[in-house]
């Protein structure tokens, strides 16, 4: 708890300075510094949605905000968090002038340099945004991936729920090989390596047919070495765990699914 808080001491007092982040435009009712008008996300009721990149876990975020029973507050996403608290601390830590990064890969490095200096990576830092006492609803949010941030925010959150979305490998580089958004930038290059025996070669016959692409794998291969490629297994166990497995469901299945685990946890909480 002593390291968190020079951590976070250190983000308030040679970070956040260098930074000009919108935050009071975009999230009115989120702040980064403490205040005796809020209070820690880490202690207010959240379903968090865990997907690796290529699952629909933003489809049916937005489409789970749209619906009546997910009424909630909003709060950055996971790529704001990066931008605005893990890659710029990053990079102070290591000497670096604080810059904004958009490849892919190297945005996994600095956030795999943020978890190596801060326990639970991520999901700690969003534990540091404050909401505004008058929040009282529970929020969807997303932002969390891998076994280590899942398990850092069991163990440290018992007021969060976690949803992972999970998705074979190789569906989610056909997906991610099929759009085009402009955050999926990438430098380098992958050769399939990084899956497991049983996929390699799979892998390899779509790449040469053109079914999945360099990019998606070169993505894909820098995610792994983050955050895995399967589902946080020992969540089972876990009454704050729930899988949702995406890869024959619509993006409206999977809000239903959501919704339904929303429900099922507020009537246990009843």
């Amino acid at each position: 708890m002593k390291g968190m808080m020079a951590d976070r001491r250190f983000y308030l007092e040679q970070v956040y300075p260098q930074l000009n982040i919108p935050l009071a435009h975009r999230y009115p009712q989120v702040s980064l510094e403490p205040t005796d008008g809020h209070h820690a996300l880490a202690h207010h009721p959240l379903l968090m949605l865990v997907a690796l990149t290529g699952t629909g876990k933003t489809t049916a975020l937005n489409l789970l905000r749209n619906t009546k029973a997910a009424e909630t507050a909003m709060i950055p996403s996971r790529r704001e968090v990066a931008d605005w608290i893990a890659i710029p601390m990053a990079q102070a830590m290591s000497g670096e002038t604080i810059r904004p990064v958009k490849d892919r890969v190297r945005r996994f490095h600095y956030t795999r340099r943020f978890a190596e200096r801060v326990s639970g990576g991520m999901a700690t830092a969003f534990s540091w945004l404050c909401l505004a006492d008058k929040v009282q609803t529970p929020i969807v949010s997303e932002g969390i991936r891998g076994e280590n941030e899942i398990r850092y925010a069991l163990r440290r959150f018992p007021q969060w729920q976690i949803v992972e979305l999970a998705v074979h490998p190789i569906t989610r580089l056909k997906r991610l090989s099929a759009r085009n958004h402009d955050f999926d930038q990438a430098s380098g290059a992958a050769d399939g390596s990084f899956l497991p025996d049983e996929l390699r070669a799979q892998a390899q016959a779509l790449l040469k047919s053109g079914q999945i692409t360099p990019k998606a794998l070169t993505i894909v291969a820098a995610e792994s070495a983050n955050y895995g490629l399967f589902p946080f297994a020992a969540g089972d166990g876990c009454r704050s765990y729930h899988r949702i497995e995406t890869d024959d469901c619509s993006p409206e299945q999977v809000a239903a699914a959501v919704c339904a685990i929303m429900k099922e946890t507020a009537d246990a909480k009843n």
